[in-house]
């Protein structure tokens, strides 16, 4: 059974569910939230080895993808 989920985060101001991606957040300067319109600005600086590794699990979820792909 294979489950999964929609990335994303609870909204701090209205706890509405903001989706995301990680391309998303690694290339955006923020994120909004649909609801309420709040404005969640991603600092890049201080997020920098949370946005490293963020980018390496996109890669290895990509490789994977690829190697899970058959060709015939």
């Amino acid at each position: 059974m294979n489950q999964q989920r929609t990335p994303g985060l609870n909204c701090p101001k209205c706890n509405h569910f903001i989706e995301t991606t990680i391309t998303e957040l690694i290339s955006a300067s923020y994120i909004e939230c649909k609801h309420c319109r709040l404005r969640l600005e991603i600092n890049k600086q201080e997020s920098k080895r949370a946005l490293e590794i963020l980018g390496d699990v996109e890669r290895a979820k990509q490789r994977v993808q690829e190697a899970s792909t058959f060709h015939r």
